[in-house]
């Protein structure tokens, strides 16, 4: 495995335990409130998408609303707010 490789799992890794625990919280998120967190930059930007749809998929979470992103980077697309679902994984 090659160290981007590493470094792209190492980062998913970190996101996704920082999602499940806000999610656990029943508090409504967005990838700023991760970046807040700590999280980071991941290696490529689509890597976001793919951490909220995994955890989407698994019954963890679901679009709670959307507003449009005031990160100047993101020039003003979608950042949708997620809620955890309720007894998820219980």
């Amino acid at each position: 495995m090659t160290q981007a490789a590493v470094l792209e799992e190492d980062w998913k890794a970190n996101a996704f335990d920082h999602l499940e625990a806000l999610a656990k919280s029943g508090a409504t998120f967005t990838a700023d409130t991760l970046r807040a967190r700590g999280v980071g930059e991941p290696p490529h930007p689509n890597q976001w998408g793919s951490v909220f749809g995994t955890a989407s998929r698994r019954g963890i979470i679901t679009k709670a609303d959307y507003s449009s992103s005031t990160r100047k980077s993101r020039h003003g697309g979608f950042l949708h707010a997620w809620r955890g679902v309720p007894d998820a994984g219980a």
